[in-house]
């Protein structure tokens, strides 16, 4: 005599309504992809000869070597400084609200290009930044 029964529980999930969910979060996330646009449309400014009425510009240089040069041609300078020395050297040359102009090696260091900014910025002047037309 057999005590078993024939009538077994399988314990089974069903994969049907799994991949149903799959496939809606995949037209979700197709849709919703395509709706986002990869960055905003920016209106930068078209560049164009420069005209200045102050031709006594000084130039500051940082080379491949992190050297820094400061240059003015109408009072005849062109040395070398470091950075340290830089605030005070430019600060004899320029006056208040002037322009100096800022021309960077692309192999030197940005820490030295950045020093140059924040000393511009740190006493107010104008700073034209020179790069390829």
């Amino acid at each position: 005599m057999s005590l078993r029964s024939s009538n077994k529980i399988k314990i089974e999930g069903g994969m049907s309504s799994m991949t149903d969910l799959v496939f809606l979060l995949l037209i979700f996330f197709i849709i919703l992809s395509t709706m986002v646009t990869a960055g905003h449309s920016i209106d930068l400014p078209k560049s164009g000869p420069a005209s200045t009425t102050d031709k006594s510009i000084t130039k500051v240089f940082v080379n491949k070597d992190n050297i820094i040069w400061i240059k003015n041609d109408k009072m005849d300078i062109d040395q070398e400084i470091s950075l340290e020395e830089l605030n005070n050297t430019i600060m004899q040359y320029v006056d208040h609200k002037k322009t100096i102009e800022l021309v960077g090696d692309k192999l030197s260091d940005w820490e030295y290009s950045v020093g140059v900014i924040d000393i511009a910025k740190q006493n107010e002047l104008k700073i034209v930044i020179k790069t390829k037309p």
